[in-house]
């Protein structure tokens, strides 16, 4: 083993322990300002630089496969570190709980809010004309049952009072809801065992990884900088996020693309869609890759891009058939989320300031019931920018090798994270799995930029809330300026090279 690799992981598995052990100071519900939420960023900003100068090291080693297998090693060494960890300052986890408690009695997640449990019983006593008249008998005995099953245990309801925006259903898509039905069956209220499961997934992710790697001859040991990203560790098996499901079959459906298996890509990205709407823009690039024939670039072969789009079409309609039976009450939760949500954004506050702030329109007026004016317009352009890239991207040129089509997925992915209006660092982990094969430093750079997030509740429990608003700027300014500098860096190697064949 190189000892830079041993120097890495002794380093860094002692980072992930000190992390375990910060993280039980963070208790719910009190001690906010005395959390070390400044420490856990000192923390995590190490690891970072630790794991940004291996990537380093990685890319200008060969093919090694003892050292393939030390990634392998340190990165179950990593998890298995931070996988006791007490959830810090994030608590989307008790949702997927209860969800998954909710599913698992036969009960659609999607029907009933936290909030109406909570407030059954006195909109029974208080209204019992309009309780009556607002649930049927089977949606009554339903929220009876539920209002129980909060009770069931101390631990019950202690996670049930912690589900964050309690007054919205929930917006986690259907293979989602499968997996926390799952772990509920198998052990209910139990943080540990859907971190469990999402190891699963996770492992999914790199399997397929590495498969793609040596589809396209790279360096399969580039899987470390997925594998061994501190920012896909800290928000899977410490804040518990979810977004490794749809990860995963993300990762298998890009196999599948490279492969130009239609079937199994449109099965995949439609799980992968279950797991995570994201998925959904990418579906023209996978429709595209299967329409255009290799050798003479023209739009032959219609009957395998229908096979993908199909394949796709018949996972998600499958995946949410067992939800529908509520009707369009499926997608409250999803409605609610596209029109308030906002938070950590970069691009999408400036042109929301553009539409807001410069050219003064009405906040006041709404449309739809639910937009307002400026946000409709900033969520306007963003759909035509999302929709004109992926325009380009489609008919700008029929021809493109494996590795070219692969890129446009990863384009779109990033642009889907750069332009949202909602900009947790999570999400940004849908981009990693492709910066194994795209290794772009300023993407991997941004990886730990976005731990800045979290001095957020730092400055709103220290009661300085006035700096929150500076934190995009220092958190994404660096990013979008050093992605200026290596795009032209790299344009620039790429015209020199084209001048050198040409001379040829």
């Amino acid at each position: 083993m190189p000892r830079f690799v041993l120097i890495f992981g002794v380093v860094s598995t002692a980072l992930y322990l000190g992390i375990w052990q910060l993280s039980l100071q963070f208790n719910w519900g009190e001690g906010y300002a005395d959390r070390p939420i400044l420490g856990y960023l000192a923390v995590y900003f190490s690891l970072f630089a630790l794991y940004a100068f291996f990537c380093d090291r990685i890319r200008e080693t060969g093919a090694d496969r003892k050292l393939f297998w030390s990634i392998i090693v340190l990165g179950l060494l990593f998890r298995g570190a931070i996988f006791p960890a007490q959830q810090i300052q994030e608590d989307d986890v008790y949702r997927y709980l209860w969800d998954g408690k909710v599913f698992s009695k036969g009960i659609n997640p999607f029907k009933f809010s936290p909030a109406e449990i909570s407030y059954a019983t006195e909109f029974r006593i208080r209204h019992p004309i309009g309780f009556r008249a607002q649930y049927d008998e089977k949606s009554r005995d339903e929220i009876d049952f539920l209002d129980d099953l909060r009770w069931e245990n101390q631990t019950a309801l202690i996670f049930f009072e912690r589900i964050n925006h309690p007054d919205v259903p929930t917006i986690y898509p259907p293979l989602a809801q499968f997996t926390f039905r799952g772990v509920s069956h198998i052990s209910p209220d139990n943080i540990y065992a859907l971190r469990l499961a999402f190891l699963g997934f996770d492992l999914l992710a790199l399997f397929f990884i590495v498969k793609t790697l040596r589809e396209l001859g790279k360096n399969t040991n580039l899987c470390a900088i997925y594998f061994l990203c501190p920012l896909v560790i800290k928000e899977t098996y410490n804040s518990t996020h979810l977004d490794i499901i749809g990860i995963a079959f993300l990762c298998a459906a890009v196999y599948y693309f490279v492969k130009k298996q239609a079937l199994w890509s449109g099965v995949f990205l439609g799980l992968s869609f279950l797991g995570k709407l994201y998925p959904i823009i990418l579906a023209p690039i996978f429709f595209k890759r299967f329409l255009v024939d290799e050798k003479t670039g023209e739009y032959l072969h219609w009957g395998r891009a229908c096979l993908v789009a199909i394949a796709f079409l018949t996972t998600a309609i499958a995946g949410y058939l067992p939800f529908l039976d509520i009707g369009s009450k499926t997608f409250t939760g999803l409605n609610t989320f596209t029109a308030t949500w906002q938070n950590n954004d970069s691009l999408f506050a400036m042109i929301l300031w553009f539409w807001n702030d410069l050219i003064a329109l009405n906040p006041e007026t709404v449309l739809f019931n639910k937009y307002p004016l400026p946000e409709f317009f900033a969520k306007a352009n963003v759909a035509l920018i999302l929709l004109g890239v992926l325009g380009y991207l489609f008919f700008r040129k029929r021809r493109e090798t494996s590795e070219e089509s692969l890129h446009h997925l990863f384009i779109m992915m990033a642009l889907v994270f750069l332009l949202s209006p909602v900009q947790n660092p999570w999400y940004l982990c849908w981009t990693v799995p492709f910066l194994c094969f795209f290794p772009w430093r300023s993407w991997i750079f941004l990886t730990g930029l976005v731990g800045m997030y979290y001095l957020d509740f730092y400055f709103d429990y220290q009661e300085i809330g006035q700096y929150s608003a500076w934190i995009p700027l220092f958190e994404y300014t660096p990013f979008y300026a050093y992605f200026a500098y290596e795009w032209r860096a790299r344009r620039k190697e790429k015209m020199k090279q084209a001048n050198a064949v040409e001379i040829q």
